[in-house]
């Protein structure tokens, strides 16, 4: 492989299909690449006789199938290291092991969908999700309506189903590949130009590079550590502290598993920049981040404000002292609970979040809002067009004093600012631009 095809190149999120028609026969046209011809004829066939709840699942279900799948072709170690997950290795079962909420995040991180791709796409997760869970009684009277299952359907069509294939994941394994078989030197305009990218980049590389460490064996291996001892030093100034504690998480994991040659290369690479006070001490941030994580899965799936309780209650249980590196997911576990999403919240799971908010001292509050809060797309999400989550955030802003806290990143405050005040518009405007800065 000659120089020029190895370079590092960096992507762009797809645009997606521009769907102007109304008809469900015309629209399922655009889903060709990905259904079969029985499938778009059954697609059609359920709007025809008004069965809008079953063919959204159906939709849904088949966009999610097709979405994990690609992901996987990014390799599952990885798909681990970005989401945080240490259960994930390359034998996970991608439709099993990633959940409908992780695999539209992490689209989004890596450029297979725009942001408001992936805002539409959780919109359209809840609302199966919310039809899916109504019990008889209810489920004979409230009936989801034909335009809802078309904007699922255009949606799904346009952000999913109509690809072939997701050019944005091709790019991104042609990234991942030269970063494992090239040495980069500080002078390469390769260097440079990651980290003059957005921090989306600088977080995307800084995870490609330790799940190479942490698995790969032999050239690649090398490869990898000798380009983070390259990048980190750049990098570690612009760095925010969830992806500090990445680094010091991935060096305790392997020093753990005895992985000697991943362990002194992470070491070297903390060394240079004075990083070991981001290693934690044990590996305790691991069971803080598997309870976290089952939260979120089960207030993202079917039935949700039935089965929230028991995870939340657990992640209670673990104790109030969160270690830092999990500090990032429990909080936006817990504050998806007690926002709830568009139909309500999870009373019997809502005392248990409050017992994890009431124990947050003041200066944790201020960690989430200045490291962690701008890139909590699940908060941000139910701020941005969801009325019911917002009216909740903004009692959740008086009830802890928001106005008191140190914030320093200038979107975020204006929005701490429009919660105290009580403007619904104005604090979803606010929320809209910040979810759109997500990835800078």
């Amino acid at each position: 492989m000659s120089e020029q095809d190895r370079r590092i190149t960096l992507w762009s999120p797809a645009e997606p299909v521009a769907i102007s028609a109304s008809d469900p026969e015309e629209i399922v046209q655009f889903a060709r690449p990905q259904l079969s011809t029985r499938d778009m004829t059954s697609i059609v066939r359920a709007f025809e006789s008004e069965s809008y709840e079953m063919v959204a699942t159906f939709v849904w279900t088949k966009a999610a199938a097709v979405l994990k799948k690609q992901i996987a072709t990014l390799g599952m170690d990885f798909v681990g290291e970005m989401l945080g997950r240490t259960d994930l290795d390359e034998d996970s079962d991608p439709a099993a092991s990633i959940a409908d909420h992780e695999a539209i995040g992490l689209a989004e991180d890596l450029g297979i969908i725009s942001s408001t791709q992936g805002l539409r796409l959780k919109h359209a997760l809840e609302l199966v999700g919310h039809f899916a869970k109504l019990e008889q009684q209810y489920a004979e009277t409230e009936m989801m309506a034909r335009e809802e299952a078309l904007i699922l359907l255009k949606t799904c069509i346009a952000s999913i189903l109509s690809r072939p294939n997701f050019e944005a994941a091709v790019r991104f394994v042609d990234f991942r590949r030269a970063l494992g078989e090239r040495t980069l030197k500080a002078e390469d305009p390769d260097v440079l130009a990651i980290i003059a990218s957005p921090y989306f980049f600088t977080r995307t590389t800084l995870s490609v590079l330790l799940s190479l460490v942490k698995s790969a064996k032999g050239a690649i291996q090398e490869h990898a550590v000798g380009n983070l001892l390259v990048l980190l030093p750049m990098m570690w100034p612009h760095l925010r502290e969830p992806e500090k504690w990445q680094i010091g998480q991935s060096y305790a994991e392997v020093n753990a598993d005895g992985n000697r040659v991943a362990s002194t290369g992470l070491k070297k690479c903390l060394l240079s920049v004075h990083g070991f006070d981001f290693v934690p001490e044990t590996l305790r941030s691991n069971t803080f981040s598997e309870a976290a994580t089952r939260v979120l899965t089960a207030h993202f799936a079917f039935n949700n404000f039935h089965n929230e309780e028991e995870p939340m209650s657990a992640l209670v249980s673990l104790g109030t002292a969160i270690p830092r590196p999990a500090f990032a997911k429990c909080m936006e576990a817990t504050l998806a609970v007690w926002l709830g999403n568009y139909w309500g919240n999870a009373w019997a799971a809502e005392g248990h979040a409050t017992r994890l908010l009431d124990s947050l001292r003041v200066e944790q509050w201020e960690y989430y809002f200045n490291e962690c809060f701008r890139r909590d797309r699940t908060v941000l999400d139910k701020l941005t067009s969801e009325h019911k989550p917002t009216k909740r955030w903004i009692s959740l802003a008086s009830k802890y004093q928001f106005a008191s806290l140190r914030v320093s990143y200038v979107l975020t405050k204006k929005l701490i600012e429009e919660s105290l005040s009580g403007h619904l518009d104005e604090l979803q405007n606010r929320a809209k631009i910040l979810r759109e800065k997500a990835t800078d």
